[in-house]
């Protein structure tokens, strides 16, 4: 396994294994490699929605700061290197290539998922690299997920809704414990949650921890301008007064004071402001309004095309909910969505959520195993009676898009794997 082609052949494949929930492996993997996880501090981020965007924009922040930082997300957009960053840099692919090359025999030993193999490279590029601190949001739940071998310096839990019900469970406190999983006993934890009963099964784990929950709710004020200007933040430790985020979206300026929380709650600690120090308010401000020139994250109610196509990652309906609220707020009208979605997501909800503020859905799968055929797609949708359009593959829904509509804004969404072949679509077009 000399080549990059070859080593991202061999840890997909490794996806035949599905999703382990527990620690066994990744425990494993991460001793006989040395522990690496235990070489950086690290902050830990979990939720159902808000994840990536709450993790850039601490990441940000401490980039910003001058600190080195590591960033682990998933899944990519483009290219799986997008998962592991330094300063917004991803991980070139001969490190990639190397570290899988030593992994090999202990991935195989262990029988590592496809997940647990790209968290220990994570780990050990970020050791490797001595990162002054690390940003690693969970793949899937909390409290089982591959990333949970981390003792972080702080635990965010962005929010919490349905999702995944059929792994993490059936009701959102079940799901709630899971993502709440990743509190630990004497660490710092803060949440972006305001569901009552997602608070009151996150604020027993960790009393069970002995620790006080931190709410961004309760301790980030929020100011606003009449109609779309900055925004004024502030915790009680930090002010990085008025800024536009980096990322647009109501929601974002919730992710934005969930991490402002969480770096606040840092520094409310001896060692937080002994060892990050140089995280102050204007800084923070900086940060985050360059949160993507810092970290690279796209997808986030992204522009492209003279602003005439609009990108985002929305793949659950809360998230899709919010989306169209934000859209709807912002007055957008004449929208039709090219919309893909995972076999295992509730998107008949989807569905119904979408077409309250669409004109038209043009049906499309990404060339994923778990994508849903864009045929069952277009039939579930025309049941619940929406206008539908079969649109096949998401590279010929963005054209049917383009033909049928001269005017007017194009929104593609419903999964990180759609907005990801959207985006190679249209730069194969433009170059």
């Amino acid at each position: 396994m000399n080549s990059y082609r070859d080593t991202l052949r061999y840890l997909y494949a490794l996806e035949y294994r599905g999703m382990k929930f527990g620690l066994r492996n990744i425990r494993m993997l991460v001793r006989e490699a040395g522990h690496p996880e235990h070489a950086f501090p690290s902050i830990h981020v979990a939720g159902t929605n808000g994840k990536g965007s709450t993790s850039a924009f601490l990441a940000s922040a401490f980039t910003e700061a001058g600190y080195r930082t590591g960033l682990y997300t998933s899944p990519h957009l483009v290219r799986f290197t997008e998962r592991i960053r330094i300063d917004g840099k991803e991980i070139d692919g001969y490190r990639l290539v190397d570290y899988v090359r030593r992994l090999r025999p202990l991935i195989e030993k262990v029988r590592a998922t496809f997940f647990e193999a790209t968290t220990c490279v994570a780990f050990l590029y970020f050791a490797d690299e001595k990162v002054d601190v690390a940003v690693i949001e969970t793949g899937l739940g909390g409290r089982l997920d591959a990333t949970n071998v981390l003792r972080p310096i702080v635990s965010v839990v962005t929010n919490v809704s349905l999702e995944h019900t059929e792994l993490l469970g059936k009701t959102v406190r079940a799901i709630a414990r899971e993502k709440g999983g990743i509190i630990k006993p004497s660490i710092p934890a803060v949440t972006g949650a305001t569901d009552p009963a997602v608070l009151a099964v996150l604020r027993r784990r960790a009393a069970s921890c002995g620790v006080r929950l931190r709410e961004s709710s309760r301790s980030v004020s929020i100011a606003r301008h009449a109609g779309r200007k900055p925004v004024s933040l502030a915790s009680p430790r930090l002010a990085p007064g008025w800024l536009k985020p980096g990322l647009a979206g109501n929601h974002q300026i919730q992710n934005a004071a969930l991490a402002l929380l969480a770096l606040d709650t840092l520094l409310g600690t001896t060692a937080g402001r002994k060892r990050f120090g140089a995280l102050k308010s204007a800084v923070i401000r900086r940060a985050f309004e360059r949160v993507v020139r810092n970290t690279g994250l796209r997808g986030r109610l992204q522009h492209l095309g003279r602003r005439r196509i609009l990108l985002d990652v929305a793949h659950n309906p809360a998230g899709v909910r919010t989306l169209v609220g934000e859209l709807r707020d912002r007055g957008v009208k004449n929208l039709v969505a090219v919309f893909g979605v995972m076999k295992d997501k509730d998107y008949s909800t989807m569905l119904e959520e979408l077409a309250r503020g669409t004109d038209a859905v043009i049906a499309v799968a990404p060339a994923q195993k778990r994508a849903l055929p864009a045929g069952e797609l277009f039939r579930v949708g025309k049941e619940l009676g929406l206008r539908m359009v079969k649109g096949g593959s998401v590279a010929s829904g963005i054209r049917e898009a383009v033909r049928s509509r001269k005017r007017g804004i194009i929104l593609i969404t419903g999964s990180h794997y759609v907005v990801g072949e959207a985006l190679r679509a249209l730069r194969s077009e433009n170059t």
